[in-house]
């Protein structure tokens, strides 16, 4: 039997769709929004990064980083340091912004835990390998797709 690839992308678009949602669920039960608890997750996944680095590698919208990071430097839960020039500044926890990033993200880190030790250690270096395949050929397409798009398109002369 043939598999029918659009009914599968749309069953696991609405199982990313859930994840998502249980996040979203998560950070509200901690007084935040999602994109709050995923600046919080990046800063103590990098340890040290531009504000640029987490907008890239979380995919999450500039203006929001840059209001975050700002609320958090004001209740000093970050500091910044001076990066490779005058321009890029580096973020990173005080030891208050890492005791509060621990007390919201330990039990959610705990739970993922959880929940990949019920998958099982195969099954979970599958998903990995899975996912990391569909981001690459995705991204792949997606140039494609965009390099074709912008070739097509008429520009517009003021």
């Amino acid at each position: 039997m043939t598999m029918n690839y659009r009914q599968q992308m749309d069953k696991i678009a609405v199982h990313l769709t859930t994840i998502t949602q249980l996040y979203h669920e998560c950070a509200k039960l901690h007084g935040m929004t999602y994109n709050t608890m995923m600046v919080l997750g990046a800063l103590r996944h990098c340890q040290t990064c531009t504000q640029k680095q987490i907008v890239e590698q979380w995919g999450l919208p500039k203006q929001s980083v840059n209001t975050i990071i700002k609320k958090l430097h004001t209740e000093q839960k970050v500091e910044f340091l001076h990066g490779r020039n005058n321009k890029e500044k580096l973020v990173q926890f005080t030891d208050k912004g890492k005791a509060f990033a621990d007390s919201v993200l330990q039990p959610i880190l705990a739970m993922e835990e959880r929940v990949l030790q019920r998958i099982g250690e195969q099954e979970c270096r599958q998903l990995e390998n899975t996912t990391a395949k569909f981001a690459i050929f995705f991204g792949e397409e997606f140039n494609a797709y965009q390099k074709d798009k912008l070739s097509s398109t008429p520009h517009v002369v003021k």
